[in-house]
C-alpha cells in the first residue's frame, strides 16, 4: 500500500470515528494522514472541526486559519472559521472571514446570521440590519437570519419587530432550536406571561433536553412566585449537566426567597467549589450564614474575602458587603471600605448613614456624631439619625444637648413614635442632673440666723 493510499485510509477512519462520538481517535488518525500528506487544506478542515467538536477552540482555530489559507476559495471553511473566532470573542477577525465566506458562498445562510450576530453583541446595530436585508436577495427562507435580528432587536427592547422575527423564523423553520423559546423571552418582557409559559412548554415539548431553556423557564418561573416549579426545571438542568454553576446559582437565590438557607448555603458552598473566587457566592453565602445565626463562620468568610470583595466594587456593592460586616460585627472593616467608597462618592446618603452606624458600633461616638450632623445638615428628615444623636449624647452623659437634639428632632419629624419614645429615656438622664443643680443653688444660699435679737 502507497503513503498515499495509507493516508486516505486514516481520514476514512477519521470520519467513521467522528460520527461515531470518538473524537480522540478521529484525531489520531487525522493526523497520521496529515504526516504524510501536509498541505491537504481539507484534512486540515477536518481536523479543525474534530478539535472543535471536542471543546478545544483555539487549537481549532488555528487549523481552521490554516485551512482558509490552503483553500482560500471555499466560503464555508471561512465561514466556519468565523464562527469560532466570534465564540473566542474575537469579533473583528470574525467579521472579516464571514463577509469573504458570504461573498463566496452567497446562499450560505449561516455567515449571514453569524455576521448579525457579532454586528449585534459590538451594538453595531444599523449595520446589523444592512447585512439581514442584504441577505434576503440571496435566499427565499432565512430562518436564522430572522432568529440573529430577533435577538439583534430584543436586546435593544424593540420588543413587536423582535417578536415578529421569532415568529416568522419559526414558520420558516418549525425545528429551529429555541425559537419559541426566544419568543417566550420577548413575551414575558411585554408582561405577556401566560403566553410566554405557553411558548416555554411547547418549546420544551420539542426539545426537553435544552439547558438554556430550561435556566430561561425557571428565571420566568421564579418572577411569577411560582417556585416549586422553578427548582423543578433548575434540578433538570443538573441531570443533564452536574456542574452547571448558572443552575447551581439559581436554587441558591431561590432556596434563600423561600428561606431555605440550609439548602441555600449547600448550593452555595458547591458553587465555591467550582469557582472560589465568586463575589457574590461569598457575599450570599455570609448572607446565609448570618441569618441562620452562623456568625462565627460567616465573620470568618468576610475576613477572609473583605479585600477581594471592596476591591473595584461598585456602589451598590460596597453598599451590601458593609451592611454584611457590620451584622457579623466587623465595624472596623466597613469604616476603611466606607472611607475609601466616600472619595468616589461624598455625598451618598446610604454611604454616609453606614459611615455613622460603623463609627458607633467601633465605640467612636464623637466620629459617629460628626458624620449624623453632617447628614442631617443634607436631610433633616432622618429618623434613625435623628435618634442616634439624641442617644449618644445620652451615652456621653450630656443630658443638655441630648435635649437640644431632641427638640429640634421633634420638630423635623413630629409624628414619629421613636422620636417622641425618646423622652422617657431623656427625662430620666434628666432628673439626676437638674437634682444636682438644685442642690449646688441651694448650697450656695447664705445661712440666715434663727435669731432676730
Amino acid at each position: 500500500m502507497t503513503d498515499w493510499n495509507a493516508a486516505e485510509d486514516h481520514v476514512d477512519r477519521a470520519l467513521e470515528l467522528f460520527r461515531r462520538g470518538r473524537l480522540d481517535e478521529a484525531e489520531k488518525a487525522l493526523r497520521l494522514a496529515l504526516e504524510i500528506a501536509p498541505d491537504r487544506g481539507d484534512w486540515v478542515f477536518n481536523l479543525a472541526l474534530t478539535l472543535d467538536a471536542s471543546g478545544r477552540l483555539n487549537e481549532a482555530i488555528d487549523c481552521y486559519l490554516a485551512a482558509a489559507s490552503a483553500l482560500p476559495e471555499e466560503g464555508e471553511i471561512k465561514a466556519s472559521a468565523g464562527i469560532a473566532l466570534s465564540k473566542a470573542n474575537r469579533p473583528e477577525e470574525a467579521l472579516r472571514l464571514l463577509k469573504d465566506a458570504c461573498v463566496l458562498e452567497p446562499t450560505c445562510e449561516e455567515a449571514w446570521a453569524h455576521q448579525i450576530d457579532v454586528l449585534s453583541s459590538l451594538e453595531r446595530h444599523d449595520e446589523a440590519e444592512e447585512v439581514y436585508f442584504l441577505a434576503q436577495q440571496y435566499m427565499d427562507e432565512y430562518p436564522n437570519c430572522l432568529f440573529a435580528m430577533g435577538e439583534s432587536l430584543f436586546s435593544r427592547g424593540e420588543l413587536d419587530r423582535a417578536a415578529w422575527c421569532f415568529r416568522e423564523a419559526a414558520s420558516q423553520d418549525p425545528a429551529l432550536p429555541r425559537v419559541r423559546a426566544r419568543l417566550g423571552a420577548v413575551l414575558a418582557k411585554s408582561g405577556r406571561t401566560h403566553r410566554a409559559v405557553r411558548m416555554y412548554l411547547q418549546d420544551l415539548r420539542e426539545d426537553p433536553g435544552s439547558a438554556e431553556t430550561l435556566l430561561e423557564f425557571g428565571d420566568l418561573l421564579t418572577t411569577l412566585g411560582r417556585y416549586g416549579e422553578a427548582e423543578e426545571k433548575f434540578r433538570r438542568v443538573l441531570e443533564l449537566q452536574p456542574a452547571d454553576i448558572g443552575a447551581h446559582r439559581r436554587l441558591a437565590t431561590l432556596s434563600i426567597r423561600m428561606g431555605r438557607h440550609d439548602q441555600a448555603i449547600s448550593e452555595l458552598e458547591l458553587i465555591r467549589s467550582l469557582d472560589p473566587e465568586d463575589g457574590p457566592t461569598i457575599m450570599h453565602l455570609a448572607g446565609s450564614l448570618l441569618t441562620v445565626r452562623k456568625t462565627r463562620e460567616a465573620k470568618g468568610l468576610l475576613l477572609e474575602h473583605a479585600d477581594f470583595l471592596s476591591r473595584d466594587a461598585d456602589r451598590e456593592t460596597t453598599v451590601q458587603l458593609c451592611d454584611l460586616l457590620l451584622n457579623a460585627g466587623l465595624p472596623g472593616i466597613s469604616t476603611d471600605i466606607l472611607a475609601e467608597a466616600m472619595e468616589r462618592h461624598p455625598n451618598d446618603v446610604e454611604l454616609l448613614r453606614r459611615m455613622a452606624y460603623a463609627r458607633y458600633d467601633s465605640g467612636d461616638t464623637r466620629g459617629g456624631d460628626r458624620v449624623s450632623r453632617r447628614l442631617i445638615r443634607m436631610n433633616p428628615t432622618l429618623t434613625a439619625t435623628h435618634e442616634n444623636l439624641v442617644l449618644s449624647a445620652l451615652s456621653l452623659n450630656e443630658p443638655t444637648l441630648a435635649r437640644l437634639r431632641l427638640r429640634r428632632a421633634l420638630s423635623h419629624c413630629p409624628a414619629e413614635d421613636r422620636i417622641r419614645r425618646l423622652r422617657p429615656l431623656l427625662v430620666l438622664k434628666w432628673v439626676p442632673t437638674f437634682l444636682r443643680r438644685w442642690r449646688e443653688r441651694f448650697a450656695k444660699l447664705p445661712v440666715i440666723s434663727r435669731f432676730l435679737g
